[in-house]
């Protein structure tokens, strides 16, 4: 399940006047423990006050004084990865409030989206999970952008966790999660998808993605794993191509190609001529 902004906020905050004096309002920080404050002009938000402005502001001023305007306001159904995007986007920004029918019903900080983020990273590899695919396929689809699936599988994992133990088989997941990170360009997304599966996510067409595919197999190939263990990969992959229709079945279409590439990877694993195979989605619908 895809979190929104309004799962995640701060409630702890207070609407405070423009005109207000800094003291009055440092005071109530330090006796109730108030994280945010958000700054009207009348009835119009107009900036925000944090533990770092109030730190620093000369008690004899007014919050205008101290306010910043480094905010922004989304609505309460954006997604986390939404919320991380605003954040990555803006080095400034410090606080993002979340509005419901036009009313502020909390904030964000870098550090609560943080310890969200936490929730959906894999301890192992420190890889995103799933669901960080799964988002970024369905607003690329809905944005209208071609997009390519890599679905990567080790071959024979179970027989390695059998035949050299489970501590040397996390290794190797490890030194995969850092093969394909120090592989993968910085407009993919990557992530551990379950178990010994990756997946990438690219903005490519499938041909591209066939070139990236085979430099993932080599790299794996060449890698020097723990006592000399073979480790190899399949991968699958499927593309999308929008029309020029908007389509409503966004969702549907998400989902497909993330099973449509995990098939293709399981098929180059029963193909021992093959460890790259291609399914194109039209000829699976």
């Amino acid at each position: 399940m895809i979190r929104t902004a309004l799962n995640i906020i701060d409630k702890n905050f207070i609407k405070v006047d423009i005109l207000n004096g800094v003291r009055r309002v440092q005071n109530v920080f330090y006796e109730k423990n108030i994280d945010c404050f958000a700054v009207y002009d009348k009835e119009k938000l107009v900036g925000v006050v944090t533990q770092k402005e109030l730190v620093t502001a000369h008690p004899n001023r007014i919050i205008a004084d101290a306010m910043t305007s480094q905010y922004r306001c989304v609505d309460s159904s954006t997604s986390v990865w939404e919320i991380k995007g605003i954040f990555d986007s803006n080095k400034d920004l410090c606080v993002i409030f979340v509005e419901e029918k036009n009313e502020i019903k909390g904030f964000l900080t870098r550090t609560i989206l943080k310890m969200e983020l936490a929730r959906h990273i894999d301890l192992l590899t420190g890889l995103y999970k799933s669901d960080y695919i799964f988002y970024n396929t369905y607003n690329l689809i809905s944005n209208g952008n071609e997009i390519s699936l890599i679905f990567i599988d080790l071959n024979n994992f179970g027989q390695i966790d059998k035949k050299y133990g489970h501590i040397n088989g996390d290794i190797i997941l490890k030194n995969i999660a850092q093969i394909l990170k120090e592989n993968v360009a910085s407009d993919t997304y990557l992530c551990r998808y379950a178990g010994d599966e990756f997946a990438v996510l690219t903005p490519y067409c499938i041909e591209n993605c066939k070139l990236f595919a085979e430099k993932l197999i080599k790299a794996i190939d060449t890698y020097e794993f723990p006592n000399n263990i073979p480790v190899s990969a399949s991968i699958g992959i499927t593309g999308y191509k929008p029309h020029n229709k908007i389509t409503d079945n966004t969702l549907n279409i998400a989902n497909k190609l993330i099973n449509i590439a995990s098939l293709a990877s399981t098929k180059a694993k029963k193909d021992i001529s093959k460890s790259i195979v291609i399914e194109y989605m039209d000829a699976i619908a």
